[in-house]
């Protein structure tokens, strides 16, 4: 069948027309019919070429947009190019180029049209402050099919979202600088409390007198160390928080890292009745990062598995390479009472804890092991099930798996 210069079918010759020819020029017709209202229920301009860019069709939001162009029937068989240069003399194109260089300006636009792979592309138009997007695709036998859509609102929605992230973010490290500053200045009269506690505790410029006092001053300084140690977790904390922490990175031994975060919180889980074991294989590759970060994030989610579990209660820490993507993976469960499953995701955020867990803390532990397992390229995730216990799983990548040496 001969497509007529619309791009549509054209109608057999009367003469010799048979009825199967009349029922396929009605089909015709009517198919025809319907792309044309499909293509000009379109918000956006849509305009076709055939494979010779020539024009095809606009419908009608094309010739809304570009009113100066004459009608699709008088633009039918036109050079893509003519077309352009129509829109040059009436000055509707926004490109200066096209008013100083005029044929290398049409040169860059058929190489564009002619394009298959070509990406789509966002313009401004600065007079009436709309954003356009225009794309280009190809059919099968080779005609062009030019889109233009108005997305305005999805450009102000994306600045409203970026403004309201740098917002976000400018607030977020308010409060990190806030943290850090509050910190640093409660450090230091703490620390002639604690100071001043400790000589009255030692009755260095002789006895106070009174029995009760040198308790008074032991319990001042006990207390006094307990809020400096909260107080340093906050500067850590904030400064993590903010992006002031960084590595030291060297050899690692994770086997012998491990052994002695277990022995350290040992005395601990002793006193609690709590089962405290560590299986570390002898060949567990070292690893490159900075070993007192490692330790704080391990102390951190080991000492957590021990003050939740309940009274004669277990926490198993082991380690194994893994043989999948060579990293290493660090495994602490405990048969504790566990973590309703809406509270898993909150409590590894900073001070956020499970509500049903009533133990003192501010919540920063699992947030903080969180952040110095990620500065060493790893993730941690915690797994559980209420009335069985959690396992806490701290995994580093391959590319921080040393070889032994």
């Amino acid at each position: 069948m001969r497509m007529d210069r619309h791009g549509m079918a054209d109608a057999p010759k009367e003469a010799g027309r048979t009825a199967a020819d009349q029922t396929e020029l009605e089909a015709l017709r009517q198919e025809n019919a319907i792309l044309r209202q499909t293509l000009n229920a379109i918000d956006g301009t849509v305009v076709v070429y055939d494979a010779a860019r020539r024009f095809v069709f606009a419908n009608t939001a094309y010739h809304e947009f570009f009113p100066h162009l004459p009608p699709t029937e008088e633009l039918a068989g036109q050079p893509y190019a003519a077309v352009l240069e129509r829109s040059i003399d009436a000055r509707m194109v926004n490109d200066p180029q096209a008013y100083t260089d005029r044929a290398s300006f049409l040169a860059r636009r058929v190489r564009a049209l002619d394009r298959r792979d070509a990406t789509p592309r966002e313009i401004h138009d600065a007079e009436s402050g709309h954003w356009y997007m225009i794309r280009v695709r190809h059919t099968p036998d080779g005609h062009r099919v030019a889109l233009r859509v108005d997305i305005t609102e999805q450009k102000r929605l994306q600045e409203a979202l970026e403004q309201a992230r740098a917002t976000a973010e400018r607030a977020s490290q308010g409060k990190s600088q806030f943290l850090a500053n509050v910190s640093h200045e409660l450090r230091t009269p703490l620390n002639a409390v604690i100071n001043f506690a400790r000589l009255m505790a030692e009755q260095i410029h002789g006895p106070l007198g009174v029995r009760d006092y040198v308790d008074y001053a032991e319990s001042i300084h006990h207390s006094g160390v307990d809020l400096l140690t909260l107080i340093e977790r906050l500067l850590d904390f904030a400064r993590a928080d903010a992006g002031g922490l960084t590595l030291c990175k060297h050899a690692v031994n994770l086997r012998a890292l491990l052994e002695s975060v277990v022995r350290l919180l040992q005395p601990e889980a002793s006193r609690l009745g709590i089962t405290l074991c560590a299986a570390v294989p002898a060949d567990l590759p070292p690893v490159l990062g900075d070993t007192p970060r490692l330790r704080q994030a391990l102390f951190n989610v080991v000492s957590n598995a021990v003050k939740y579990t309940g009274r004669e209660g277990r926490v198993d820490v082991s380690a194994r390479a893994l043989a999948d993507d060579g990293g290493v993976e660090i495994t602490i469960a405990d048969n504790g009472p566990g973590i309703p499953p809406e509270d898993l995701a909150r409590v590894l955020l900073p001070f956020e804890r499970a509500a049903e867990l009533h133990r003192p803390g501010i919540g920063l532990g699992l947030a903080m092991a969180t952040r110095l397992v990620t500065l060493h390229g790893g993730h941690l995730t915690l797994d559980s099930t209420p009335g069985q216990g959690t396992v806490a799983r701290m995994t580093l990548p391959a590319t921080r798996v040393l070889a032994h040496t």
